[in-house]
């Protein structure tokens, strides 16, 4: 739930759902957030309230500010619609930001659901790109199987002298591990991250990469 006065008046009550439907086989989902204007409707599930990868989001935003005039062809052209989208995407993310220090545990659980739309927007959405990127999480040669880092984390551990950041690329965790690549940089006692590859339809060495 958020509520602003500035730079524009903003009552919005947003939420994710505890399952990723697209995650499920679906077909690419739209944005089921719909638009008010002082709890007059404008346009339900409306398009261009928020960037594409937020499109898992649920709610409702009411905004006083918006003319009740403005027509649904203009509403994505304007720039208070353009403001707006900004305003709460930058307040969602602000919130995602506090819940991961706040509750670890919690914010894993959503990551492990939503990581590809946050992926996506750190490929598509420039404006906010820094804000998401320090949401990304990594399997680390440092954490427990089922635990996750940030960049952030992994930068405060390394070594002195270190100044890259080591990633060994393979289908899972166990194979990571296994990799001769991996037991040369673990034998010195570098921090390396495993990132796993999807959707691959042949089997591809493991590659260690700075």
């Amino acid at each position: 739930h958020y509520t602003a006065d500035a730079p524009l008046a903003i009552q919005a009550l947003l939420y994710v759902p505890k399952r990723n439907v697209e995650a499920m086989g679906l077909n690419k989902t739209e944005s089921e957030v719909s638009l008010y204007c002082r709890r007059i409707l404008i346009e339900q599930h409306a398009k261009g309230l928020l960037p594409d990868w937020l499109r898992f989001l649920k709610g409702v935003v009411d905004s006083e500010d918006l003319p009740l005039s403005l027509s649904r062809e203009r509403m994505q052209d304007s720039a208070l619609m353009e403001k707006l989208k900004q305003v709460v995407t930058k307040r969602f993310l602000k919130f995602l930001a506090e819940q991961s220090e706040k509750d670890a545990d919690k914010f894993i659980e959503f990551y492990n659901e939503y990581s590809r739309f946050l992926k996506e927007g750190v490929l598509s959405d420039f404006a906010n790109q820094d804000a998401i990127a320090k949401l990304l999480r990594y399997d680390s040669s440092f954490t427990e199987k089922d635990a996750k880092c940030s960049l952030e984390e992994y930068v405060a551990r390394m070594k002195d002298g270190q100044e890259e950041i080591y990633y060994l690329m393979s289908y899972n965790r166990e194979t990571a591990e296994s990799a001769p690549y991996y037991e040369a940089f673990k034998a010195k006692g570098f921090e390396v991250l495993f990132l796993s590859l999807i959707h691959i339809s042949e089997p591809t060495r493991p590659r260690l990469i700075s």
